[in-house]
């Protein structure tokens, strides 16, 4: 529970949607929302039919500021509460061929209204968003004068790519002053056409032969909007990038992260997972089932190195196997890249460890993952 609270809000979206027409898959991503007077309520927007690849890694940064309470939010879900008690909406990178082609329009409306009219906030990720764009093929608010389209004839299409911040980047980003770039996962994120660039200020650029924005800012009317065809909440050491867009979304006064999830540069160097790098990783992995206890370790050193997110769940399930060796090399792994979801693996495990010194490293690990979460 957080301190001081003296109002507490409950959404249970699966009551306010109307149980009986609830799948149990929606369920699952029903979270409690606790507000207090300090809180920002975020509202995470899943619509039904389309897949979210990245859905758990944005929550999972959210959770970086102890600010930010968030729930998951389906059209029903729009539709029943009108958006109410919520101050910022997130729409998460959805899978690479997916284009949002349809919405309902009193939805349209409400978020059209949310944004625009209420002085609201918005985020997009990668494709997420792309209903609140300019289109000529597909359903869209016309909140912003920029089009997205394919972005596929670059050298890495997906990896770990370098961007560097503009001025007004580093207004948003200030720990990044001294930075000449950083690096950050994209994922076939699309191409942003600026048409108008009266609101707008671009905030990152991808540092390449065919340079182009990644990372823009936007007034619409009485709301702000934040544009990102990057990924951070996929990258390790840049994840506190999500929660600072949300602040900013919300003219909330911007906090400094600590160094437990402000990592820039973790990747040293550009990553292209399209350079036969996929081929490598999916050995290791194999070797992870099928090797001796040394073969193992090696192999989850090798994969930290090469690309560690594509292996993060299939090392994360090794945490229960009995070798203490291969567990604490796991666990180890897992906080390195800043895995968070693997927490309330690490304390079942500690509840049930019989080893008092396996069990202490245990709860060192625990203490840093829990030292990365409701930070402020």
């Amino acid at each position: 529970m957080r301190k001081s609270v003296f109002i507490m809000i409950v959404f249970i979206l699966a009551v306010l949607a109307g149980a009986c027409n609830r799948s149990s898959s929606d369920k699952e991503y029903v979270k409690k929302v606790v507000l207090n007077t300090e809180s920002i309520a975020v509202g995470v927007f899943k619509a039904t039919g389309y897949d979210y690849p990245n859905f758990d890694y944005v929550t999972e940064a959210l959770k970086i500021d102890g600010a930010i309470v968030y729930v998951t939010l389906t059209e029903a879900d729009i539709l029943k509460t009108k958006l109410n008690n919520i101050d910022v909406l997130v729409f998460p990178a959805m899978s690479k061929d997916q284009k949002m082609d349809k919405l309902d329009d009193e939805v349209a409306e409400i978020i059209t209204d949310f944004i625009a009219k209420r002085g609201n906030g918005a985020i997009s990720l990668s494709n997420g968003g792309e209903i609140l764009t300019k289109s000529q093929k597909y359903q869209s608010l016309d909140l912003l004068d920029i089009e997205l389209t394919d972005n596929q004839d670059l050298d890495i299409n997906s990896g770990v790519i370098r961007v560097s911040l503009t001025n007004d980047g580093k207004r948003m980003f200030p720990e990044l002053f001294d930075y000449e770039s950083v690096t950050v996962d994209y994922h076939y994120g699309p191409k942003m056409n600026i048409l108008d660039t009266s609101n707008v200020q671009v905030l990152a650029t991808a540092e390449s032969d065919d340079s182009f924005p990644v990372l823009i800012k936007a007034k619409c009317e009485k709301g702000k909007l934040i544009f990102a065809n990057i990924n951070p909440e996929l990258t390790p050491g840049m994840r506190w990038m999500i929660p600072r867009m949300v602040r900013w979304t919300f003219n909330k006064e911007l906090i400094w992260y600590n160094r437990k999830v402000f990592r820039p540069n973790l990747y040293d160097k550009e990553i292209n997972l399209e350079a036969g790098v996929k081929e490598e990783i999916e050995k290791l992995i194999v070797e992870l089932d099928k090797g001796k206890k040394n073969e193992v370790i090696a192999a989850m050193d090798d994969l930290q190195v090469l690309y560690p997110m594509a292996a993060a769940e299939k090392v994360r399930s090794m945490l229960i196997l009995k070798n203490d060796d291969i567990k604490l090399r796991a666990a180890r792994f897992l906080v390195d890249i800043e895995y968070t979801k693997a927490l309330e693996d690490i304390n079942a495990l500690i509840k049930t460890e019989r080893s008092n010194k396996v069990r202490e490293e245990l709860i060192a690990y625990r203490n840093e993952f829990e030292n990365m979460l409701e930070q402020n």
